[in-house]
């Protein structure tokens, strides 16, 4: 059943992201024919996976595609009426995609989810969340409360409107998120290769500002940002490895 499992998740990525023009993806906002497009690509690739066994796995294709058609559907009804962030909106629709995948593997192999329930050791996953949450949602704000002293500095204001809309959250976030997953997998001197690394595109900016002040600013937070990273995962890691 395992094998099952693989294959739906094949085909709704290739149906997602390989055989799905970005002018489907445009036009079925309005017209709707370039859904039903889109979903007959999904069916077709579930047949052409399942075609060996249709008959004991037709109700599993049929619930994909009905599942598939009704997520998309609502995905266009949500961006059509409301404004809401892109990228948020697209995690949204996989996860609800891959979660009707689960759903039905769960479903036809009741006993993989118990089996599954039983196997984990949600000690861990408890401390793997509080972690990613320090690391994505916690460091960012006390990074800002950090440097709200300087918030009233014209220099402060006018180097964050030469920049991308929260591009240096972004970053720090993607920079604490590969310690994290240096420190666990144990190749600790990739920090040292990031750190080297975002030292070399900032040496340009930098160099070229020529502001004392930028430069600080850049410093105080690359180091406040590595520095908390490294203690959210080298704590991780302590209390993963005493459990």
């Amino acid at each position: 059943m395992l094998t099952s499992l693989l294959k739906m998740f094949i085909a709704h990525l290739l149906g997602d992201f390989v055989l799905q023009p970005k002018s489907w993806v445009e036009k079925r906002k309005t017209q709707i024919q370039y859904l039903f497009y889109h979903v007959g690509v999904h069916a077709a690739l579930l047949i052409l996976f399942f075609i060996q066994d249709l008959a004991g796995n037709w109700q599993n294709i049929v619930f994909l595609v009905a599942a598939h058609l009704a997520i998309d559907s609502i995905k266009i009804g949500v961006e059509s009426r409301w404004s809401i962030n892109p990228i948020r909106l697209f995690v949204i629709d996989q996860i609800l995609h891959i979660a009707s995948i689960v759903a039905i593997y769960f479903y036809w192999t009741p006993s993989a989810l118990t089996d599954f329930i039983a196997q984990v050791d949600w000690n861990k996953v408890c401390l793997i969340i509080i972690a990613l949450i320090l690391v994505i949602f916690a460091i960012p704000i006390v990074i800002r409360v950090f440097f709200s002293k300087w918030q009233k500095e014209d220099a402060f204001h006018t180097k964050r409107a030469e920049t991308l809309f929260d591009a240096g959250t972004v970053i720090g976030i993607m920079e604490r998120l590969m310690i994290l997953g240096f420190v666990l997998l144990g190749l600790n001197e990739g920090i040292g290769f990031l750190l080297a690394a975002k030292s070399i595109f900032r040496f340009g900016d930098l160099t070229n500002a020529r502001d004392t002040k930028f430069t600080e600013y850049v410093m105080i937070g690359t180091l406040l940002s590595f520095g908390l990273g490294m203690l959210v995962a080298f704590g991780l890691k302590y209390c993963l490895s005493i459990l």
